[in-house]
């Protein structure tokens, strides 16, 4: 009777690849980290890392956000949650705009070490706000900012309705799932030794109750796009 042929086992060459590719991504990561430090001898571990723009976010809570074509004719604090966030009131420089008055609700970061934690929940539950139509808004990237993906949808108020656009605005663009702002604030942190700052966004276009919201979505698109460019070129720059 012939014997039969032993089976060979797979290779464990495939494995070893795989972690060696897998230490000299670590290693270059390091390398990028690391390097830099050394040619400016400010080593990563000596200083803890921080927001380089808190002044400019503290500026930003207490006098709101000047848009040009827009008359920022009041701005208060709002405690919501325990969070004070900054509410300002906007009326259109022109009375040929589309859009001639609009609510702006900032929440900029603290602190340091203060981080996103979905204030959208606080900002609905305070306003008792009932949500229909949810939709995604989309602004593309400008000379001036980054692009911005925004949640968009109708709030049913006590006596209002609005068009709502909300996003968590960063250096690079805006976004309204925190975990976008921890990928960025860990690159920052890993090719920059900083962190990355924030501001959570709300717009409220008044509305009719019977008006479809697709009505109101180009002039929430320029007002999202136009808040970005200015949140970048005076807080984040």
């Amino acid at each position: 009777m012939t014997a039969q042929p032993t089976p060979s086992r797979p290779s464990p060459l495939p494995h070893r690849w795989v972690s060696l590719a897998l230490v000299l991504v670590l290693a270059a990561l390091a390398v990028v980290a690391i390097v830099p430090a050394y040619f400016s001898g400010q080593w990563p571990w000596v200083n803890t890392p921080q927001v380089a723009q808190i002044d400019q976010l503290r500026t930003l809570r207490a006098e709101g956000l000047a848009l040009p074509g827009w008359q920022l004719t009041s701005t208060e604090p709002i405690a919501i949650n325990g969070h004070t966030w900054t509410l300002g009131e906007y009326r259109a420089s022109s009375p040929a705009a589309p859009v001639q008055q609009f609510a702006l609700l900032l929440y900029p970061q603290p602190w340091h070490s203060d981080q996103p934690q979905v204030e959208w929940v606080d900002l609905a539950g305070a306003q008792k706000w009932r949500i229909e139509s949810r939709q995604w808004l989309r602004v593309a990237a400008s000379p001036g900012a980054g692009p911005v993906s925004a949640k968009f949808f109708r709030a049913w108020g006590d006596r209002q309705s609005f068009a709502v656009v909300q996003w968590y605005a960063l250096p690079g663009g805006g976004n309204p799932s925190p975990s976008h702002w921890f990928w960025a604030n860990e690159w920052s942190q890993l090719t920059r030794r900083a962190l990355t700052p924030w501001v959570a966004v709300s717009v409220l276009l008044p509305m009719q109750s019977l008006d479809a919201i697709a009505d109101y979505q180009p002039q929430a698109q320029q007002l999202t796009a136009l808040i970005q460019q200015q949140l970048t070129d005076t807080v984040f720059n």
